[in-house]
């Protein structure tokens, strides 16, 4: 009875609406491109379009495996926060080579990215879940 009565904390709730929106942006990016891609009859770079949105999807499902306490859920947000820190490190840094200072987003998503992570890693997140297993 306790268990259910459990509140969740802060850390889990930024953890899940981060992966929430990640994946939501990923859905969008992909979609609505996919959809003017086909309206303006330029099949350039529909491969490129089809796979934003299947990353999509397959975030979404990791979110929503997390909502539900599944083991595979947190580890897969460990894993797509683990990439989008090093893709995004990955392009400040050959970015900064290329004398290009526009790099903010990059530094946004690590920034963004670094959260999710330690609340993922968080004590708090780590006893919810261990203790609604």
């Amino acid at each position: 009875m306790a268990k259910e009565n459990m509140k969740a904390p802060m850390t889990y709730n930024i953890a899940i609406w981060y992966g929430f929106i990640l994946s939501i942006i990923f859905l969008i990016y992909g979609g609505v491109k996919l959809i003017l891609s086909f309206l303006d009859r330029s099949y350039n770079d529909i491969g490129q379009l089809i796979i934003f949105t299947c990353i999509g999807v397959i975030l979404i499902s990791i979110a929503f495996a997390f909502k539900e306490l599944k083991s595979w859920g947190w580890y897969g947000l460990l894993v797509v926060n683990g990439l989008v820190i090093l893709f995004a490190f990955w392009d400040l840094i050959s970015g900064l080579q290329l004398e290009n200072n526009l790099l903010y987003e990059n530094i946004v998503l690590i920034l963004f990215s670094g959260v999710a992570f330690y609340t993922l890693l968080a004590p708090q997140t780590k006893r919810y879940l261990a203790q609604r297993a």
